[in-house]
């Protein structure tokens, strides 16, 4: 017993160290291949993540950290051989390092394919003129990826990279369709009207006026509108056949639209009057002028001035009558003309 327990524990005395020395080796080496897949996943990562984010920003990016890593490093052939060791092991190592084979390549051996090649450094070239002329040359990803990589030609995987699409311009936007301009005379909006029977000859409804061009003729606050109202001044309730616009004495009256003077007058009514005739059954009247400017059968525009605001004939002070005919209409001016707001 004695000679065996001499004999037996020098034995497991040396067997015990040398077995303790190989495990810590194979324990560091493992750590050491964890590391470097961890190094592997993140640079996964930043790239995919990067390409997304910031494609411009990756290449310089990539640069200077493989710069700072190591210009010499073979991570390519180190990343190939750390996979074709892991997927010999089990369970999730073998699974991630089968990984890693399939994406950097079956062996760290097999020759890199020459669909491209990087141009060499020019004699008594500087390395910053060296990166200035490889910049000005307009590289592609891939000339930029093996570029920064160090190395002479461009993989044939990389080769094929799709480059970032171009910036689609964007189409001006539609111009909007013109309204149809509906036949003088149409009806663009009917009024469903319930009170004292109107008129003869005159409507509420809203009338279209074709595609005649017009102004307003005076802009001001509306001191009557049109309808039905007792007069301000004889209290009788009766049909007012326009809307009176205030305005200060001696104010410009302008032509509604283009056309030719077809009267002007005066009576103890409208005081000084005139109408324009704008052709199609389209007429307008203004009345209580302080002066009229124009003569009958004289050619106007829109916007031309054709009168004076005044307070002549039955008013109670200085504002415009106007009127709008059409078809032989009475209709209302306050739908074709701008207002001010009492």
């Amino acid at each position: 017993m004695y000679s065996q327990g001499v004999w037996a524990a020098p034995r497991r005395g040396t067997y015990g160290r040398r077995a303790s020395g190989t495990e810590k080796k194979r324990v560091q080496k493992e750590q050491m291949r964890l590391v470097q897949l961890m190094v592997c996943l993140l640079l996964f990562l930043a790239v995919f993540v990067g390409k997304g984010v910031f494609p411009q920003h990756v290449q310089e990016v990539g640069g200077r950290l493989l710069v700072l890593i190591g210009q010499n490093t073979d991570f390519r052939g180190a990343f190939m051989e750390l996979g074709q060791s892991l997927s010999e092991k089990d369970s999730v190592l073998g699974e991630i390092g089968a990984f890693c084979v399939e994406v950097f390549g079956v062996s760290p051996a097999e020759a890199l394919p020459e669909p491209e090649r990087l141009d060499p450094p020019e004699e008594g070239e500087t390395q910053t003129e060296q990166e200035q002329r490889f910049l000005n040359s307009g590289p592609t990803q891939a000339a930029l990826a093996a570029h920064y990589f160090h190395l002479e030609q461009i993989p044939e995987q990389w080769a094929v990279l799709p480059e970032a699409p171009a910036p689609t311009p964007s189409e001006p936007d539609p111009e909007p369709e013109p309204e149809p301009v509906l036949e003088v005379g149409a009806v663009v909006q009917a009024v469903d009207y319930q009170g004292r029977e109107l008129p003869a000859s005159y409507t509420l409804d809203r009338l279209s006026l074709g595609g005649l061009e017009t102004v307003t003729p005076l802009l001001g606050p509306l001191w009557s509108e049109y309808g039905y109202r007792e007069h301000p001044i004889d209290g009788e309730y009766s049909f007012h056949g326009g809307v009176d616009i205030g305005g200060n004495y001696g104010d410009a009256i302008l032509a509604f639209a283009s056309g030719t003077v077809e009267y002007t007058g005066q009576n103890a009514a409208y005081g000084n009057y005139l109408q324009i005739d704008h052709g199609q059954g389209i007429k307008s009247f203004y009345a209580h002028c302080s002066a009229v400017g124009v003569w009958q059968g004289q050619q106007v525009s829109a916007g031309d001035a054709v009168a004076q605001v005044g307070s002549t004939g039955n008013a109670t002070g200085p504002h415009l009558h106007l009127e709008l005919k059409c078809g032989g209409l009475h209709i209302d001016p306050a739908y074709y003309i701008q207002y001010k707001l009492p």
